[in-house]
């Protein structure tokens, strides 16, 4: 893809990295990821992901366990899914066939599990010749632009999220493992409404229209209306990108940070791409710096 942005060069690593917009979303060029990195360059590729958010890789070949091992650079490995299948024969990679999974829907991933993945590494196998792109919203610029007062009422919220058919499929499986642990049942879970990033100290929204079923401590009527201000306010062209994917192609994006929405405008064409998974730590913000992860259910 074309950039209307300069290039940028992280100091010690000598990354080409080339914004897509002000905002959210940047091609890494000249790296091949199916080799071991340097040091420098797996933090200079953090220090990108921290600005960017989401980093788009092209021209990539990679095997299943190139995939992971290029993700192992940046912590550990989740299993691929919490219920859906994992690729054969590699418990960390979760293949996406848009025959039977599409997720034209904006969310985080995973946000049902107290402590949703830190991010996502997507790899391009199979793309059809038109369509297909994928949308990501910097929920830290959408935290930026809200009006002074709502963004005071934001950070003292707590949202509740869940997932009622992952919970009922998890309990009619006996269970599941995630993050290697294993869980009996899914509980709904609470997180803050804003989140503050580990590794940037920027704030962001934590909300998502899949996942996040309610606010605390608010009415019904209360909490339906806050939250569909947030979701279409986050939906803001301004705060996105949109990746016009290449076979090969390899997306990382920080799930502390965005929403993304797969577009489903390609027809019966077949478009498969495998996403490993990086566990993450506990959400905390304003409102949520010690709070327990779990109420009942």
């Amino acid at each position: 893809m074309a950039s209307a942005q300069p290039a940028e060069h992280f100091e010690g690593a000598g990354l080409d990295i080339r914004p897509l917009t002000p905002r959210v979303g940047a091609e890494v060029h000249g790296l091949d990821l199916s080799r071991p990195l340097d040091p420098s360059i797996v933090g200079g590729v953090r220090a990108a992901l921290g600005q960017h958010l989401v980093l788009f890789f092209p021209d990539q070949q990679l095997s299943a366990d190139q995939h992971a091992a290029f993700a192992r650079n940046f912590g550990e490995l989740t299993e691929a899914h919490p219920i859906m299948p994992a690729l054969d024969e590699h418990p960390n990679v979760l293949p996406i066939d848009s025959r039977h999974n599409k997720s034209n829907f904006w969310h985080s991933d995973v946000t049902f599990m107290s402590r949703p993945p830190m991010g996502s590494i997507l790899y391009a196998v199979l793309m059809p010749a038109v369509g297909g792109d994928t949308l990501w919203v910097s929920l830290q610029a959408a935290y930026d632009a809200l009006a002074e007062p709502v963004r005071e009422l934001c950070d003292r919220l707590i949202g509740l999220h869940w997932d009622p058919s992952f919970a009922a499929e998890i309990e009619a499986a006996g269970g599941c493992t995630w993050a290697g642990k294993r869980i009996e049942r899914l509980r709904p879970v609470v997180h803050p409404v804003v989140r503050i990033h580990p590794e940037t100290g920027r704030k962001g929204l934590f909300v998502n229209k899949n996942f996040t079923k309610m606010i605390l401590d608010l009415s019904p009527i209360e909490s339906d209306g806050l939250l569909a201000m947030l979701y279409e306010h986050c939906q803001l062209p301004e705060f996105s990108c949109r990746y016009r994917w290449q076979q090969g192609t390899v997306a990382f994006w920080d799930n502390r940070a965005t929403l993304h929405y797969a577009t489903d405008d390609y027809g019966d064409a077949l478009r498969i791409v495998h996403r490993v998974t990086l566990q993450g730590d506990r959400p905390y913000g304003p409102a949520m710096p010690l709070a327990p992860a779990t109420v009942s259910a």
